[in-house]
C-alpha cells in the first residue's frame, strides 16, 4: 500500500465483506499526527489475531495482508493500530501515524476513495467527519445524503464525481489535510 488513502480503502473493503451497511470514518490532523477512527456494524471481528498476515477468514486464499501492513505502517512512525468489537456488532478500527517520521506515507487521494466506495458498495452508507478539536467533528461526506440528490447513474457523470470530490478535499484541507502530509 503505497499511502493512507490505500489502507483506508483496503478496511471499507473489510467493512462490506462483514456485511456493514453503516461506516462511519472519522479523521484528525493535529501537530503533524493524523489519526483515523472507522466504526462499522458489520459482523464484528472473529479473531483477536486479524493482524497476524497468516491468520485470515478468507476462503480464496490464506492469507490477509491489509491490516498487517496498516499496524506496521503506523507503529513504524511511533503511532498504534486498535481493532475492538463493539457490544451490539460491528467493529472499531482505530490508527494514528506521525506524519514527520521518515517511514510515514502520504495521505494519499481520500477523496476518490470515498467517491469509489460510494460507486463499488451503493448499498453501504458512509459517513465521513473531520475531528475539528474540543468534541467537534464536521460532516464532509455522506453517501445517504448524495444519493438522496443523485441516483447511481448520475454518479457516472464526470462532472458530479468531480463536484463531490472537490467538496471532500475542501472540508480535508479545512483540517490540514491534503494528499501528501497534510499542509504547512
Amino acid at each position: 500500500m503505497k499511502n493512507i488513502a490505500d489502507h483506508i480503502f483496503d478496511i471499507l473493503e473489510n467493512s462490506v465483506t462483514a456485511e456493514a451497511t453503516e461506516v462511519k470514518i472519522i479523521l484528525g490532523f493535529h501537530n503533524k499526527r493524523f489519526f483515523c477512527r472507522i466504526i462499522d456494524n458489520g459482523k464484528g471481528i472473529e479473531s483477536a489475531e486479524v493482524t497476524d498476515p497468516f491468520i485470515t477468514s478468507r476462503k480464496e486464499r490464506k492469507v490477509g495482508l491489509g491490516l498487517p501492513l496498516l499496524k506496521r505502517t503506523a507503529e513504524s512512525t511511533g503511532g498504534f493500530l486498535k481493532i475492538s468489537n463493539l457490544g451490539k456488532g460491528g467493529s472499531c478500527l482505530e490508527f494514528e501515524i506521525d506524519l514527520t517520521h521518515i517511514d510515514a506515507k502520504p495521505f494519499g487521494d481520500l477523496a476518490s476513495v470515498f467517491i469509489d466506495a460510494l460507486i463499488c458498495w451503493p448499498a453501504i452508507n458512509l459517513k465521513v467527519l473531520i475531528n475539528m478539536g474540543k468534541d467537534r467533528k464536521k460532516e464532509i461526506f455522506s453517501s445517504k445524503k448524495i444519493k438522496k440528490v443523485v441516483d447511481y447513474c448520475g454518479l457516472q457523470q464526470k462532472e458530479i464525481r468531480e463536484f463531490i470530490h472537490q467538496s471532500i478535499n475542501e472540508g480535508l484541507k479545512e483540517a490540514g489535510i491534503d494528499t501528501q502530509f497534510g499542509q504547512l
